[in-house]
């Protein structure tokens, strides 16, 4: 397959979360996907978040792909599976509720073994960065790929086994991607979860709060969710 074909092949196991903070209204806090009938997303998404604002949380699931560049989403309810939170590595694992995605077992995405990872290989990554401001302007739901490499292994210094805890990647992640796969562009597994994205203060509009992106972001190797999923 060529790359556009895995992208279609994964497109649709990728989800935006959030909650509705009103009737009607919907905040949009970061991506996730789909991989062993759960939902693989970042922790830090619940950071500012009440216990009840956590329990409303919800999917939403690409349900139609209707051609001509149009696609149904459908907001599902999910919910945070009991000590599936991993603060220290950033990762969390949800489960949806009473309404599930009718090919769920289909949306299932292949992880890989993150210790075989090596430097310069090649990525993309596929999320829903600033997916409010987009629907905001008009846009509606917008997946977004992204593709890069591997520039930079680090092991966790703290940590008496020496586990790998980042994958530097050579490309822009925006806010919003939090949470979403970082995909072996050979294999098409997933190899990390999308955590950082490094920017810098504007030096264009400094009153306004914009910062601009570095092209570094920061993603937890899949090898450390693996343990959530048990």
């Amino acid at each position: 397959m060529n790359l556009q074909e895995k992208i279609k092949e994964v497109r649709r196991s990728i989800v935006a979360i959030g909650f509705e903070p009103a009737p009607n209204q919907i905040t949009i806090l970061g991506s996730g996907f789909i991989s062993h009938d759960k939902i693989i997303t970042c922790a830090h998404l619940l950071n500012n978040l009440s216990e009840e604002q956590i329990k409303n949380l919800k999917a939403n699931v690409l349900t139609e792909e209707m051609g001509k560049d149009l696609d149904r989403y459908t907001w599902m309810p999910i919910g945070l599976l009991p000590d599936k939170r991993d603060i220290k590595n950033d990762l969390a694992v949800f489960e949806f509720k009473d309404q599930k995605p009718g090919s769920l077992g289909d949306l299932n995405l292949a992880l890989s073994d993150s210790e075989q990872v090596e430097v310069g290989q090649g990525v993309y990554f596929i999320g829903f960065p600033y997916a409010a401001q987009l629907i905001n302007d008009g846009f509606g739901i917008t997946l977004v790929a992204n593709k890069g490499m591997v520039s930079n292994i680090k092991r966790d210094g703290s940590d008496l086994e020496r586990k790998r805890n980042w994958f530097i990647i050579d490309a822009i992640s925006n806010p919003g991607n939090s949470g979403c796969p970082v995909i072996d562009m050979e294999t098409n597994e997933v190899i990390g979860v999308m955590s950082i994205s490094f920017r810098t203060p504007s030096q264009v509009v400094k009153e306004l709060d914009i910062r601009e992106p570095m092209h570094i972001a920061g993603a937890k190797p899949i090898n450390l969710v693996k343990g959530l999923l048990i």
